[in-house]
């Protein structure tokens, strides 16, 4: 018997999506979010600069474009997992006069690090830090650490022995394989690093987010302004990237729907499992959703005089949207789970 293929994330959303029992997409919702997203567009928020990640990139710092691009991939291999329970005081760290929360308290780490005189964009320096470095290294102004952290140690060690035995001890040795795709780029990643292979099944098939790597294609375009090594000609072939964040700002506006039963167990914080049936369809429809929305805001925008978008413009607007409007989108609760892939 022929084993059944992996459906990629565009494909595994619109499967998921066509069969889901517990997450319902709403044309409504989908149109409203639409013309959210086409006032952006006409007003400049979707512009590569105008997204929150540009805060955080270490420009200034005098590193190389080889530094640069390790910058990247470690930070992509240790975004996942930044949530921590109510009523507890967040990740945080304090750096240049500024204090962040979450994955850009974790960029933020990595950045003062870097000022510390650790050369976090060395793989083989990565490669020789214990855990209790990685203890001071992402250290919190507040009591809670960042979530997961054995397992980040655990992806550094992975990472930096990958780079060295197939790629030179460098992330430019993947972007030279990539040729300038993005596609190809997501491809070598989720083929030769095994923290990065988020899949799940569904109804009996094997299902793609790739998260991870897709953003990683996605700040690395944005890092270097669209040009070589981040060039990818093919960014419109990548889809929103399904975390936990994105999908709360989608039920906020009404995109996505939850069952009552569902929504009844986020109320009461219940951390899934990886590949649990609910998680899975909130990530598989957000994904159609955020689709549906791409292709209604383009519509709107040929009709009111240009302009275009894409899912992971989409995704960078929805994510930010999250953070500068926290009080309102945090009235729908997001989905947990504790794992690596996000």
């Amino acid at each position: 018997m022929a084993a059944v293929s992996m459906l990629g994330p565009r494909e595994a959303g619109k499967f998921i999506a066509s069969l889901a029992k517990d997450v319902s997409i709403r044309p409504d919702g989908v149109m409203k979010t639409a013309r959210v997203i086409a006032d952006a567009v006409k007003s400049g928020q979707l512009d590569m600069e105008a997204f929150k990640q540009n805060e955080v990139l270490p420009l200034g710092r005098g590193l190389t474009q080889g530094q640069l691009a390790n910058w990247v991939f470690l930070i992509d291999s240790l975004n996942f997992n930044f949530w921590t329970p109510d009523g507890q005081p967040k990740y945080s760290v304090t750096h240049e006069g500024k204090t962040r929360t979450g994955y850009l308290a974790m960029v933020a780490a990595v950045n003062r690090a870097l000022d510390e005189g650790q050369p976090m964009c060395d793989p083989t320096h990565y490669a020789t830090l214990t855990l209790q470095d990685l203890t001071h290294i992402f250290r919190s102004d507040t009591p809670s650490q960042m979530p997961l952290l054995e397992k980040r140690f655990e992806v550094l060690q992975e990472i930096s022995g990958i780079l060295k035995e197939k790629f030179g001890g460098s992330f430019e040795g993947v972007l030279t394989r990539a040729e300038n795709s993005a596609v190809k780029l997501v491809e070598i990643v989720t083929e030769s690093f095994p923290c990065f292979r988020d899949v799940a099944s569904f109804e009996g098939r094997p299902v793609a987010f790739y998260k991870r790597a897709q953003i990683l294609a996605a700040d690395l375009w944005m890092l270097y302004r669209g040009q070589a090594p981040g060039g990818f000609t093919d960014m419109g072939e990548l889809t929103m990237f399904a975390d936990y964040r994105v999908p709360q700002s989608l039920a906020y506006l009404g995109a996505l729907e939850y069952s009552d039963a569902l929504l009844q167990r986020l109320k009461e914080q219940y951390v899934f499992s990886s590949g649990d049936r609910e998680e899975v369809e909130i990530r598989g429809c957000s994904i159609e959703a955020t689709e549906r929305i791409v292709e209604a805001a383009r519509s709107l925008l040929q009709a009111e005089g240009g302009g275009d978008v894409t899912s992971i413009k989409v995704d960078f607007f929805l994510w930010d949207y999250r953070v500068k409007h926290a009080a309102k989108v945090d009235s729908i609760p997001y989905h947990r789970v504790r794992c690596i892939y996000y």
